[in-house]
């Protein structure tokens, strides 16, 4: 179930891209054009920018989360609160996976400073983002099936904090990228760091809860919904 789960995050990737480059295409050149226009900007840097921080984030999540709501929760193996966010972060870890793949290929247009660059800032902590952000959406997803009266409530928790997340990421790589130098870097990259630890810390946090939730709870599955959750006092 680990592997299949992994494969399938593997197997977003590129749909991923595709949704990003469509998003993209759908936006407004014109309205872009005027705005970079005020800020006497190129047009292409504010459509790439906004495609970064909303939508990439927003299309990422989306899909990671599909793949769990399709292939975890109706399995018979999902039994435990702690398995949507394991399950979470594994979808991501195949995603992140693909994603750095796909770097790559662009390594060859690029010289050696560069191709390090890339594999400490992105291929590290993209990976570190990607997880955490699934994972404490997973939580999210673990609360909104055992409080089925505040579903929605709780999904739209989780996607706003992964999504808040990984946008604020993708500013700071964006601030990373445009310096020349590489010590006018210091700063978002120790902020990114930061945004890890933070991350990580409520990550941890909601785990321990989800674990002791397990331990004074009894997981059953309904017998006219197989698959979903429920709780007995």
């Amino acid at each position: 179930m680990i592997a299949k789960i992994f494969i399938w995050g593997i197997l977003i990737g590129p749909l991923a891209i595709l949704l990003e480059l469509l998003s993209r295409w759908l936006a407004s050149p014109a309205g872009l054009a005027n705005f970079a226009a005020t800020l006497k900007a190129d047009s292409k840097d504010y459509l790439l920018f906004i495609n970064i921080v909303f939508a990439a984030p927003i299309i990422e999540e989306t899909l990671k989360y599909a793949v769990v709501r399709l292939r975890v929760l109706k399995n018979p193996e999902f039994d435990e609160p702690l398995d949507t966010m394991l399950y979470m972060i594994i979808a991501a870890l195949g995603f992140a996976a693909a994603e750095n793949i796909l770097l790559v290929f662009q390594w060859p247009l690029q010289d050696f400073s560069s191709v390090l660059s890339l594999v400490a800032m992105r291929f590290i902590s993209a990976t570190f983002v990607h997880a955490l952000g699934s994972g404490i959406l997973g939580y999210w997803l673990a609360r909104s099936i055992q409080e089925p009266d505040k579903k929605y409530l709780m999904l739209a928790k989780g996607f706003f904090l992964a999504i808040f997340f990984h946008s604020a990421y993708n500013i700071l790589i964006w601030i990373v990228d445009a310096q020349k130098d590489i010590t006018d870097a210091y700063l978002p990259i120790f902020m990114i760091l930061a945004l890890i630890l933070i991350m990580a810390i409520v990550v941890s946090h909601k785990f321990a809860i989800l674990k002791r939730l397990h331990a004074v709870c009894r997981i059953c599955r309904p017998k006219t919904t197989p698959g979903i959750l429920s709780t007995d006092n």
